[in-house]
């Protein structure tokens, strides 16, 4: 039987996902968005649908309801469908935060039996719909939900042939960091490293532009030999005259950066010693002069 499916909240993440579900052969009956002209690309892309900023009745023959709205806006979504009676009973509720768990979907009055739930979350930073329709199959989901939220994530993570974990509530927060640690603390390292390079002499430009194909190396080499065996460098070697050096250099030009380069350094140690390049004593070493008191006494 097809499913019938709503979007709410025509975002990049919301078009792709029902682009993606339609090409598989879902009916989306229509995209309720903020704004008009949002729901109306989602309807123009899929080529079928209603567009519509308002609650309607039509919402009430979806089998699957995604809401893909801001995080913040997700419980009070789903409770006005439950208020304006718009969810047909063995429908299920779907949102898409890494953050939050399924549970905000459904109100406590409502019968968990009766509804799915289902929190499915793609490993993937989705910035507009194109990139979103050609990443998205490629990527890593995790679900979390209900019996029959997770049976209804089943069928569409199979349909869509994605690789995918089913986690629990209680993850979710720590699975989030996870990601967040991955894609946005990357970007915090790689300012760092900019304003190194400007202190360096070297413009931001030029520098991202040398950056990035060591980036790039580094990433093929974590998905060629795993994060262990990738490690290279000073503290990989059990260099203590570079880190030194480095230690030396950032308390002169960005001091206010020691400490985040220091944090960084004492879990790189972690992954040194996982490796086995280093020895006992180097080690030690190494976890001296990465502290304060290390410095200081040089």
């Amino acid at each position: 039987m097809c499913k019938k499916v709503v979007v709410i909240g025509a975002g990049a993440i919301g078009k792709s996902i029902g682009y993606l579900l339609h090409q598989k052969g879902y009916e989306i009956l229509g995209f309720l968005s903020r704004r008009l002209e949002s729901a109306q690309a989602g309807v123009d892309l899929i080529g079928e649908g209603i567009a519509t900023t308002k609650y309607r009745k039509f919402i009430l023959e979806a089998d699957l309801i995604l809401i893909t709205t801001p995080d913040q806006v997700i419980q009070r979504v789903a409770d006005k469908l439950f208020t304006k009676g718009l969810v047909k009973e063995g429908a299920s509720l779907i949102h898409c935060s890494g953050a939050h768990s399924s549970q905000i979907l459904l109100p406590q009055s409502e019968d968990e039996g009766r509804y799915g739930r289902l929190s499915l979350h793609p490993l993937q930073s989705v910035a507009d719909v194109e990139k979103g329709i050609n990443s998205l199959p490629n990527s890593f989901f995790t679900m979390e939900g209900n019996e029959l939220g997770c049976k209804t994530g089943e069928e569409i993570l199979t349909e869509l042939g994605v690789d995918y974990e089913v986690i629990s509530a209680q993850a979710k927060p720590l699975y989030h960091a996870a990601a967040c640690v991955a894609s946005n603390y990357l970007v915090t390292i790689v300012n760092l490293a900019l304003k190194m390079n400007q202190k360096a002499g070297v413009a931001p430009e030029k520098a991202l532009k040398g950056l990035l194909p060591l980036m790039q190396g580094t990433l093929d080499n974590i998905n060629d030999l795993g994060p262990t065996k990738a490690l290279t460098g000073p503290i990989s070697r059990g260099d203590t005259e570079t880190i030194e050096g480095h230690l030396e250099s950032l308390e002169a030009l960005l001091p206010e950066e020691l400490d985040l380069y220091r944090d960084l350094g004492n879990n790189t140690i972690e992954v040194a010693q996982k490796k086995g390049s280093v020895t006992k004593k180097e080690l030690e070493e190494l976890k001296e002069i990465l502290t304060e008191e290390g410095l200081n006494n040089e």
